[in-house]
């Protein structure tokens, strides 16, 4: 039977849809819009890519891993100072250290920093590592990823502010173990790493100096990762005992650079 002229009409329609809806998809099938944020932004839910072509979407990057201590086999240790407090006091211990040809890691507040920014140019003077330990120093696992993320970032940029550098190593405030949130939020700001410890020398706590080195004394073992403060008078007085206390024990205290590499 002859096609009508508005059967044909229809047919034509239809062919040119199909033709558009292929156009849209290397499968040849219509591809559903991406969701939405809650602020209207489209975010992929995944990445797609085609054989021969480059994703449309770059991963996320793998959540950063969590480090307490180094290579068990070495004689190497790491003395690692959380950065805050008293400059005249970091001044001290920093001296202290240099005259032990000892170079240690300095695990820096962003805000202290900030306030102090001569203070990340002594640092690496000296031949110590500078780290980003956050940069209000909250109780990271308390904070909504966003916040989490901030903290991170925010030290980061500090860090390229004064000492030209972001840094390689990162440590959580507030906490010795980290969350997913916590090496989530180190990933999205270049760390690969979230660096802990297996040695605590609770001069936090201002006890007497004699708590201290034997804090840090009774339970390094070799590759440990020994956490230490700035700020803390007791952490000065301790700090010759500790060294002596670790070279009779055949263990050398290094940068974290050294020992993890």
């Amino acid at each position: 039977m002859p096609l009508t002229r508005r059967a044909l009409l229809r047919g034509t329609a239809a062919a040119a849809a199909a033709a558009a809806a292929a156009a849209c998809s290397p499968s040849g099938a219509p591809q559903a819009a991406a969701p939405r944020s809650s602020t209207g932004a489209t975010t992929p839910s995944s990445v797609r890519s085609t054989p021969g072509a480059s994703p449309t979407a770059t991963p996320r990057p793998r959540d950063a891993v969590e480090v307490r201590h180094g290579d068990r086999t070495s004689g190497r240790v790491a003395l690692t100072f959380h950065g805050a407090g008293d400059l005249a006091l970091a001044e001290q211990l920093l001296g202290l250290l240099e005259r032990h040809d000892v170079q240690a890691t300095v695990m820096a507040v962003g805000t202290w920093l900030k306030a102090a920014p001569q203070m990340a140019r002594r640092v690496t003077r000296g031949g110590h590592d500078l780290g980003n330990h956050t940069l209000h120093h909250y109780a990271m696992r308390d904070l909504a990823p966003r916040a989490a993320l901030d903290e991170v970032e925010g030290c980061a940029r500090v860090l390229q502010h004064t000492a030209g550098s972001r840094g390689t190593w990162f440590r959580a405030s507030g906490t010795q173990v980290t969350t997913p949130t916590i090496r989530r939020a180190a990933a999205r700001a270049g760390y690969d790493r979230c660096v802990s410890y297996d040695v605590d020398g609770l001069d936090w706590q201002d006890p007497s100096a004699d708590t201290v080195v034997r804090a840090v004394l009774d339970g390094t073992r070799r590759g440990s990762i020994i956490s230490l403060h700035l700020g803390h008078p007791v952490t000065v007085a301790a700090l010759p005992d500790i060294l002596n206390g670790l070279r009779a024990r055949s263990l050398q205290p290094v940068t974290l650079t050294e020992l993890l590499g």
